[in-house]
């Protein structure tokens, strides 16, 4: 009797389960606290000579483990059985049947490896400051495993909001500052409020258009809890909210006025607010994740070229 040999996966198929169209949660906030370690520096806050090297690795290493989170939590998605073909969750590659459990697991290994190795360079480079980089790296490291693996399974608990706005907004745009500074500062953390609204708001959405299907599997989320209602009004807090802490930041905490800029995104968050009234189960279009994405990372980037801006242009 011949066993089936499972075919070694394509580059491509790897590509697709890695979910690249998500990476700008993860390189928006590294790039983002580079920037502001430079904007910093510009105004005589911070004094540090600006390493190319660690800017290029603190996006490799925060793209690394943002395809741990990935792969991770598709895994145990499939394992649960919360991602099936008759739902949302017929995009996992392992419901598509492209990958195996096995396969997916070792790569999310390999990313994990990767980023460890970054981040064990940046606590040996960080020298007497290491301490907050060993915090920093452990809680990423854990978060990444632990938003879908038990015990803690904070996605199926409702503290995924809580999760993503931390480790992919907060402590990223900390730490990609800080591999800079060598530094403490309350500023980085202020400035991430925005992009950490808006990239929680990505989850949100997800959540709200998945809520027949997490229910049906027993699954917790704030989407849940709030109800379908309540969980547009709190979509348009976390939206709306991004811009308003923007605002509060550039008044009253040193932001620079040319990151205004991200204001410039404003009427593709209305667009995608009236999408999200419009919403009505089951008929929900899956895209509209999608379009979350691109909301925040419009708003990231134009935010960031702004943050430059500033740095050459001062009143």
């Amino acid at each position: 009797m011949e066993v089936a040999v499972q075919p070694k996966p394509s580059v491509q198929t790897w590509w697709i389960a890695f979910r690249p169209f998500s990476f700008t949660a993860s390189v928006i906030p590294a790039v983002m606290g580079g920037v502001i370690a430079l904007t910093m520096r510009a105004q005589g806050l911070v004094n540090f000579e600006f390493s190319v090297l660690n800017f290029v690795l603190c996006i490799l290493g925060c793209v690394a483990i943002h395809i741990v989170t990935n792969l991770v939590n598709d895994y145990f998605d499939y394992k649960t059985g919360l991602d099936n073909k008759e739902n949302f969750g017929a995009l996992n590659i392992l419901v598509q049947g492209a990958l195996t459990p096995k396969q997916v697991a070792t790569g999310a290994f390999v990313a994990f490896l990767v980023a460890a190795a970054i981040g064990a360079y940046f606590i040996i480079d960080a020298k007497e400051n290491a301490n907050i980089l060993i915090y920093l790296v452990l809680f990423g490291a854990l978060s990444a495993y632990f938003y879908t693996a038990p015990p803690l399974s904070l996605k199926y608990r409702g503290l995924g909001d809580l999760q993503v706005i931390l480790s992919f907004a907060t402590l990223m745009v900390f730490g990609a500052y800080f591999v800079q500074a060598k530094t403490f500062s309350w500023l980085p953390i202020l400035y991430s409020i925005p992009i950490g609204l808006l990239v929680d708001d990505i989850l949100h959405i997800n959540n709200l258009r998945d809520i027949p299907a997490d229910k049906k599997a027993n699954i917790s989320t704030l989407a849940i809890w709030l109800g379908e209602n309540g969980a547009k009004k709190f979509h348009y807090l976390l939206s709306f909210g991004a811009y308003l802490a923007l605002l509060l930041l550039v008044v009253f905490a040193q932001l620079t006025p040319f990151a205004l800029l991200a204001l410039l995104s404003l009427p593709a968050a209305i667009k995608l607010s009236k999408e999200v009234q419009a919403l009505t189960q089951p008929n929900v279009d899956p895209m509209i994740v999608a379009r979350a994405a691109q909301v925040h990372a419009q708003f990231g980037a134009l935010m960031i070229v702004g943050l430059i801006v500033g740095i050459f242009i001062t009143f």
